[in-house]
């Protein structure tokens, strides 16, 4: 029986560039129509910070795949710093920049230092995540 990593259906970037070994960059559009956004405060719907969270996971599982093969994933493990600083809304394009630093020799975690953008270039969040390199094979 497989184990899902994550909930999906969230769709949390549209497209992923994932050429280089050291860093990954991704986009998401916000779209009002999506069905996550119907609830997050009403009056002035906003891409949950949470989901910047889960944009960047996913960008970073699909670098791992890309990488290092499609029998590892990448785990998220710690949360070391967040900081939100500017909503996205509907019409909004979020563009994510993450740095990955491999930890210590012999060692399976991994650094994210991630930023992410809006299309006009204000910072919506910066973060610091570790992930965990997983083979599923083993």
């Amino acid at each position: 029986m497989m184990l899902r990593q994550f909930c999906a259906p969230l769709t949390a970037v549209d497209t992923v560039n994932t050429e280089s070994v050291s860093e990954v960059t991704a986009r998401k559009d916000i779209r009002a129509g999506d069905p996550y956004l119907s609830g997050h405060y009403p009056h002035f719907t906003i891409y949950p910070g949470i989901f910047i969270i889960e944009s960047v996971g996913q960008a970073v599982r699909a670098h791992v795949t890309r990488h290092h093969g499609a029998a590892y994933r990448a785990e998220l493990v710690e949360v070391s710093s967040v900081r939100f600083t500017a909503p996205l809304v509907p019409g909004n394009t979020l563009e994510l920049n993450a740095r990955i630093t491999p930890g210590e020799q012999g060692s399976d975690l991994f650094r994210v230092k991630a930023d992410a953008r809006r299309e006009d270039g204000a910072r919506c969040a910066a973060m610091t995540l570790t992930f965990r390199l997983e083979d599923r094979n083993a």
